[in-house]
């Protein structure tokens, strides 16, 4: 089952505002469809049976007590106290650890905990418990970077980030040649036992000096656990496997090599996973066009169980840093023989799929092909084609700007199809939102020195759709089979979570009802589009959805309106889609021996290239944690990279947007850059006034004044202060943009407020950070 439905009910039974409901009242409110009635009811029994939840004599269903000790994950706070975010959850959330109860834990360490009920504590919102750590069960396996400096007659390395916060002391900084302003790499060997007290390391590895854009980059990379190099035999493995292609056209591959097929890409791509052709059917059949996404059959060279499989899935997936590539397979076959580079014969998965004239799927089927694309386009390049401006598409060429009228033929109906696919989504519920998106534009040493925004060209659209479509396409195949496989899944927002967006769309002027369709939240999008509320509603509703994840469970990709979904179309760069390939394999096998008999299921499910259901879970855990990995050093890196260029415009203005609120203080992200600084109540203007955050509104709200700052409010911020080792920015407020800012009304009643990717390539200048296959969900 139901792993998934598991996950969402304990996430919901954990918030301090849930109340007791019986079973189907719950899945009312998490908007469990009727037909998935009974599996959900199952897996509240399940959890039930493992102790995991409770149901009372009225057989409503509750979160058991938190017992006497528990086990979990220890997170710290800078001042020194900690929660400690427990192995199973408890209907009192995290527990609090209060300073001086912490014993040596620190941020990501694995911690027994004495529970205790402090009789003044558990105001609303608020767990009566506190804790004491006991023990240290598993230290976090985090390598520490940081700059090292000397404090006195000690060294000291003051780690990067937030998640150590006292500097480490180093007993001999010398045994690697270190020197005072150098990046290093440090393993802990004691650790706090008390305030005042430093942890102890030894450095391991000497980055290079501080500052420096490689240096910093390789010290991302350090702090995440993300290997630039392979182990030898996985490399050797790659350079064989780059062997296993063939000038001729193998038995068991269509010939494709007189297709018209083309890519489009990134300015500076290197590893082309995808490639397109399409034509118009003409005749009596209900089919109108015959799209064809052809996809790197990267499952041809990696074999399941060598060297190079485990090497690819203990990364999980590509890591795309800020002019860097953390690739997951090894560059001869990533930018090699898997790339489906112009010219050249390249092995690939097709998914052929026939639409009608309202661009509706009326078949598909998948094969082994060998394809030669015709022609690698840019983005900007194929739009400019389309529009007829063959000036505006040579600037933006790669490869030699010559434009056949086939090319610029099939481009055009990739543009008619891709806009009727997209009318097709919209109108069954698709969510788009309207965010800004930015460029960041390096020099010649890789330092920021500017943002720029995004290109909002149809081209990426045309193929975030077709890649899409592909993906669907791969996921009914294994739905029509009833093969279970891994999925992306994408579940419907938190009935909580809906009801502080309720309660937000309200303050600025908009009413949506309890359980808002997909429709009624695109209605609402749509209603502020192009007006001053829209990014303050538009992020309300992103903040309002959940995030994706890999799982087996069949509960479809909510914001794409997608009833089946997978991941399909890029397996140079994520595992998944490694297991999705593999899978097909397996179908096509079975299908080209002629087992489509009653045994025809049940062979296919017993081959070994797909795993069991267990296996699919422990694949898409593993995988959806490498993606969020690969996630936060992409941020980490590219918020040092910014703030490092901010520093030269401490004391300068800029316009900024509300992006959140809390008790202590506003995030305001400053528009250019779209990066967060931070302003603390007390240094909100007017001075003196005592500052509230507003449950119901989810505003900070003055007690004097009444006035009120939320999410999407607009001001001139002054920067104030950065610290680069923190990655973190001090602004204050001079001044409110109020022809932009939404009235606030303060007597709401509504429930309370909680709160393709681009490549690496060889341009200097311009990187795009949310770019090209990125946007391809």
């Amino acid at each position: 089952m139901p792993d998934l439905y598991q996950r969402r009910i304990l996430k919901h039974l954990a918030d301090t505002r849930y109340q007791p409901r019986t079973v189907m009242q719950l899945a009312a409110e998490l908007g469990v469809p009727d037909d998935q009635f009974q599996a959900f009811a199952r897996s509240v029994e399940e959890l039930n049976q493992e102790g995991q939840v409770v149901l009372g004599d009225s057989r409503e269903v509750v979160l058991p007590p938190p017992g006497r000790e528990i086990t979990g994950v220890f997170r710290k706070h800078e001042r020194g106290f900690g929660f400690v975010i427990p192995d199973e959850a408890t209907a009192h959330g995290d527990l609090f650890i209060p300073p001086n109860n912490t014993l040596d834990a620190l941020t990501g360490d694995r911690v027994r905990a004495k529970v205790r009920r402090e009789p003044r504590r558990g105001g609303a919102g608020q767990s009566p418990y506190t804790g004491r750590i006991v023990e240290v069960l598993a230290r976090c396996e985090q390598q520490y970077v940081g700059t090292l400096a000397k404090r006195g007659r000690h060294f000291v390395v003051q780690a990067d980030g937030r998640s150590l916060h006292d500097p480490i002391l180093i007993r001999d900084a010398t045994a690697k040649n270190a020197r005072v302003g150098d990046k290093v790499a440090v393993e802990l060997v004691t650790y706090p036992q008390g305030d005042g007290e430093l942890p102890e390391g030894v450095i391991t590895e000497v980055l290079g000096e501080a500052g420096e854009p490689e240096v910093e980059t390789l010290a991302v990379m350090r702090g995440f656990g993300l290997a630039e190099q392979f182990p030898p035999e996985a490399l050797q493995e790659a350079r064989e496997a780059a062997r296993k292609i063939s000038d001729h056209v193998p038995p068991d591959r269509e010939d494709l090599t007189p297709t018209f097929i083309c890519t489009i890409d990134p300015p500076d791509a290197k590893d082309y996973d995808d490639a397109i052709s399409i034509q118009r059917l003409d005749g009596a059949s209900d089919a109108a066009w015959e799209l064809g996404v052809h996809i790197a059959d990267v499952a041809h060279f990696v074999e399941p169980g060598s060297a190079l499989d485990e090497e690819a899935y203990a990364r999980g997936n590509s890591t795309y840093l800020p002019r860097k590539v953390v690739p997951m397979l090894p560059e001869v076959l990533s930018n090699g023989v898997c790339s489906l580079q112009e010219g050249v014969n390249r092995y690939a998965k097709s998914c052929f799929l026939r639409y009608d004239a309202q661009g509706r799927v009326v078949g598909q089927r998948f094969a082994r092909t060998v394809i030669r694309s015709a022609k690698r386009l840019t983005y900007l390049e194929a739009q400019a084609l389309i529009d007829g401006d063959l000036r505006e598409a040579r600037k933006h060429a790669k490869t030699e700007p010559k434009y056949p009228k086939q090319l610029v033929r099939t481009l055009q109906l990739m543009n008619e199809l891709a806009r009727t696919i997209r009318q097709r989504r919209l109108a069954d519920g698709m969510i788009v939102l309207g965010l800004p998106e930015v460029e960041l534009i390096y020099d010649d040493s890789g330092r920021v020195v500017d943002a720029e925004p995004e290109d909002d060209a149809f081209t990426h659209k045309i193929i975030e759709m077709f890649m899409v479509e592909a993906n669907e396409a791969a996921a009914r195949l294994f739905d029509r089979l009833d093969i279970p496989m891994i999925r992306r899944v994408h579940a419907d927002p938190d009935a909580y979570n809906v009801g502080e967006l309720r309660g937000f769309a309200r303050v600025a002027g908009y009413n949506i009802p309890a359980r808002p369709s997909r429709h009624e939240i695109q209605q609402l999008l749509d209603a502020v589009r192009g007006k001053p509320a829209q990014y303050a509603v538009h992020m309300a509703v992103l903040k309002t959805l959940s995030k994706a994840e890999y799982a087996p469970a069949l509960l479809g990709h909510f914001a794409l309106a997608s009833e089946h979904y997978t991941h399909f179309t890029s397996p140079i760069r994520r595992y998944p889609d490694f297991v999705v390939h593999r899978g097909i394999n397996a179908i096509l096998d079975a299908d080209a021996r002629g087992l489509k008999s009653p045994g025809f299921k049940r062979k296919v499910k017993d081959d070994p290239r797909l795993p069991d259901e267990d296996r699919l879970r422990e694949i898409g855990r593993h995988c959806s944690n490498t993606e969020r990995n690969s996630e936060a050093a992409e941020r980490e890196l590219r918020s040092y990279l910014v703030l490092e260029l901010l520093t030269n415009h401490l004391g300068e203005d800029f316009p900024g947007t509300v992006t959140g609120v809390t008790g202590s203080g506003i995030y305001v992200q400053i528009d250019k850059f779209l990066i967060d600084g931070f302003i603390r109540t007390p240094e909100l203007p007017p001075a003196g006034e005592r500052w509230r955050l507003n449950p119901n509104t989810g505003a900070l709200v003055a007690q004097r004044s009444g006035r009120a700052i939320t999410i999407g409010d607009r001001f001139t911020v002054r920067i104030a202060q950065i610290d680069l080792a923190r990655r973190q920015m001090d602004l204050v407020i001079l001044e409110e943009s109020k022809t932009e800012k939404p009235k606030i009304k303060q007597k709401q009643k509504t429930k309370k407020n909680r709160n393709k990717p681009r490549k690496n390539g060889a341009s200097p200048k311009v990187k795009k950070l949310k770019h090209g296959k990125r946007r391809r969900r």
